[in-house]
């Protein structure tokens, strides 16, 4: 009996995801808003599942930094230093942050550090600042439909 549900909640997953996952994922890289894409999904998808998918792609592509990164001054640790040559040929010697790639992706001005509400996550996020309006919007869907129905799931 559980390997049957568990095949149908595979085929679930797989159905919803091949008939709107990607138009989800496509409306969430083109800056919509969750009541713009609710709006525009012609198959009929939970609100639960919209905002599942939108918050997994938001942080995959970095609109998102979630766990929130921490912003640490540069130390000796973390800089290496370089030598360098003059169009004369003189030396000098240049010391330079060492970063990792994941570090690469974070830049503070970029960002802005905002308080969200989902299922997935409470508390403060950093937020690419073009995409604000767009995780606004998510967290006040979510916040609106727990205080409506003291919880955030599609009944």
């Amino acid at each position: 009996m559980a390997d049957n549900s568990a095949f149908s909640k595979a085929l679930h997953n797989f159905t919803m995801d091949a008939a709107c996952g990607d138009a989800i994922r496509h409306l969430t890289d083109k800056g919509y808003t969750f009541a713009q894409i609710r709006e525009s999904l012609t198959f009929p998808a939970k609100e639960a599942y919209i905002a599942e998918v939108m918050w997994k792609q938001m942080v995959s592509k970095g609109t998102v930094l979630s766990p929130v990164p921490a912003v640490s001054p540069v130390s000796s640790a973390t800089t290496e230093i370089i030598e360098q040559h003059d169009r004369y040929g003189r030396k000098s010697f240049l010391r330079v942050k060492k970063e990792s790639p994941e570090e690469m992706i974070f830049s503070p001005e970029d960002y802005e550090l905002i308080d969200i509400c989902l299922p997935e996550h409470t508390g403060p996020v950093w937020v690419l600042k073009s995409a604000r309006e767009q995780v606004s919007s998510l967290s006040d869907h979510i916040l609106q439909k727990d205080r409506s129905t003291g919880s955030h799931r599609d009944t």
